[in-house]
């Protein structure tokens, strides 16, 4: 490859480094033949994979494994991770009728706001958002260019699950850079997909762990 396989071998390294990227990678984006380039890539959830990008003027590229042996590993994934948090983006919330809210983070130009997701409490609090529970967010990351979530700290989280299902299959649908349509629950760093789909009747719904209903109930029942 490439530059940054140029880095590695010149002065330019840092140079190189300074334009890679933890990145968000749709499962469907990578074809069933070319998965043996790919052994790296990290499943997140259905649907979702964790891997490392190059943005270049003329792309921005997905690594594959001959990349990613050209620069020691934690140098590269440092690199990549520092990358992604200094990467702006907006963030916005919205109140919903019932009294629910969503927070969003995204910018029409960044292809990496999704990918914030890699990086969430840092990246959601350097943004001035919520503090994130100790039972997590509830979220969707249905392109690019978007990551919407609702906080697991409140009785709307009924509300909030639907319209962040709505918000996820439109945009999701829309586009461009499509990742996924799911809901997903994040706590701790891992990512649940509470999202079915019902392949005879092509439909979705929403189908949470016992664990997460127990929570969700419990929400439901208090004050907040």
């Amino acid at each position: 490859m490439s530059d940054l396989s140029a880095g590695t071998d010149h002065d330019s390294a840092p140079g190189a480094l300074r334009n890679v990227y933890l990145r968000l990678v749709a499962e469907e984006s990578i074809p069933a033949q070319a998965r043996g380039q790919f052994s790296y890539l990290r499943s997140l959830a259905p649907d979702l994979l964790a891997g490392i990008a190059l943005d270049t003027p003329e792309n921005v590229r997905v690594l594959d494994d001959r990349d990613v042996a050209l620069v020691e590993w934690d140098t590269l994934v440092a690199a990549a991770r520092s990358n992604l948090l200094s990467e702006p983006v907006g963030y916005d919330h919205f109140e919903l009728p019932g009294g629910a809210a969503l927070h969003i983070l995204g910018h029409p130009e960044s292809v990496f706001a999704a990918s914030k997701l890699l990086v969430l409490e840092e990246a959601v609090r350097a943004a001035g958002g919520p503090e994130i529970p100790d039972e997590g967010v509830l979220l969707v990351v249905p392109n690019r260019h978007n990551l919407a979530f609702h906080p697991l700290a409140d009785r709307h989280v009924a509300e909030a699950v639907n319209a962040l299902a709505q918000f996820g299959q439109g945009a999701y649908e829309e586009g461009p850079g499509r990742l996924s349509p799911r809901v997903f629950w994040w706590r701790a760093g891992a990512l649940t997909s509470i999202t079915v789909f019902d392949q005879e009747s092509r439909t979705m719904s929403i189908s949470p762990p016992a664990e997460l209903m127990t929570i969700m109930r419990r929400l439901a029942g208090g004050d907040g």
